[in-house]
């Protein structure tokens, strides 16, 4: 066992790691009655996982299912709060382990990245090159093989008690037939792999990310792609030479069918720079970016929504506060403040208590600061 790797196992269920795991679990959640339930004995339960994880014997419990269509419709997993303190405790600890092996440009979950760099990562791609080939992955949560993925983190982690519990989370969950993409030569046996992480868990979004480090190394090294970026399953490759990337992205379906993986075909495709991509919300140019309309529309119903739900008082002033300002760390930057504020000026919330008067937003709640 390197030494790098020994001793992870005692780290997770250290008791000052599940008490920042908790921290983090409930960030946003404090008001629901699971989390109530659980800070109210917080020092009981955090000893009782401590137990169960140190002896061996912790069990993941069955998920909560249930529909979101935000716009195309997920089926999101949601574990139970106990469950996602471990999740949480996992992470602090393997996450910097997997980061360490990753290409800088993979910029989906991982400290000192996050959408806006990969964005605007892209559009410095964008200025240098003359083409564009956007790849996407067809159900990629659902369709990642359990063997590939715990092969993955066994050539990572050498300890085997840390292998057998990140076995059991991913197994606890696996995505039915209709998810299944046949490929060439298949058997009964690749048909019946377990597969599929459940969208909504901290550790599927850095088992996912981690399950393409692969294949941004033969991109950047075996195909030398200079100018690539991954955000999850969204791939960008960048180049002078249309023939090429060409070539490039018939080498890509060959390397991810490998992993059990299928490129959407209609959706992956090479395009002049000139034009620009439409990449993480974003339809991003050479010299500008725009949000896309679609996202415009669905924060516009959503914020007409939060509107009537606070004046009938079913919404506090926090929690609208964190929605509005969580929409704005994603999608403001120099070129869509002016559009924001336009959008942001034109609600007014009012009590219920008082029809008649009502307040908008100010810095720092609402209004977007000019650069």
């Amino acid at each position: 066992m390197s030494k790098k790797n020994k001793q992870i196992y005692q780290q997770i269920y250290d008791f000052n790691n599940l008490f920042r795991a908790s921290r983090l679990a409930r960030l946003g959640k404090r008001n629901r009655p699971d989390v109530c339930e659980f800070e109210y004995d917080l020092e009981h339960r955090l000893l009782d996982i401590q137990s169960c994880l140190k002896e061996q014997i912790y069990h993941f419990s069955p998920y909560k299912s249930f529909l979101l269509k935000d716009p195309k419709e997920r089926l999101i997993h949601s574990a139970p709060y106990p469950d996602r303190v471990v999740h949480h405790a996992i992470c602090n600890i393997i996450e910097p382990i997997f980061d360490k092996a990753m290409i800088f440009d993979s910029y989906a979950c991982r400290t000192g990245k996050g959408s806006h760099r990969a964005i605007n990562r892209a559009q410095t791609f964008l200025r240098k090159s003359k083409w564009v080939l956007k790849l996407d992955i067809r159900k990629y949560f659902a369709t990642i093989d359990h063997t590939i993925l715990m092969q993955l983190i066994r050539d990572k982690i050498k300890d085997d008690i840390i292998v057998q519990l990140l076995e059991l989370l991913i197994s606890s969950h696996q995505s039915g037939i209709e998810y299944y993409f046949p490929f060439k030569d298949d058997t009964i046996d690749d048909i019946s792999r377990r597969r599929g992480l459940p969208i909504g868990n901290l550790t599927s979004q850095v088992f996912a990310n981690y399950y393409l480090t692969p294949f941004d190394r033969f991109i950047k090294e075996k195909l030398k792609g200079r100018y690539y970026l991954r955000y999850m399953d969204d791939c960008l490759i960048f180049g002078d030479d249309k023939s090429t990337l060409t070539m490039l992205k018939n080498s890509a379906i060959s390397f991810l069918e490998s992993y059990r993986l299928k490129l959407h075909n209609e959706k992956s495709q090479i395009f002049p720079c000139e034009n620009g991509v439409r990449f993480l919300g974003f339809h991003i140019w050479p010299g500008r970016m725009r949000i896309l309309r679609e996202n415009l529309k669905r924060f516009k119903k959503r914020w007409h929504n939060y509107q009537k739900d606070y004046a009938e008082g079913k919404m506090d002033f926090n929690r609208l506060k964190l929605s509005l300002n969580g929409w704005l760390g994603y999608s403001a930057n120099q070129y869509t403040t002016n559009l924001i504020n336009k959008i942001l000026d034109g609600y007014k919330f009012k009590t219920s208590a008082s029809k008649d008067s009502g307040f908008t937003f100010c810095l720092p709640l609402g209004r977007v600061a000019e650069n």
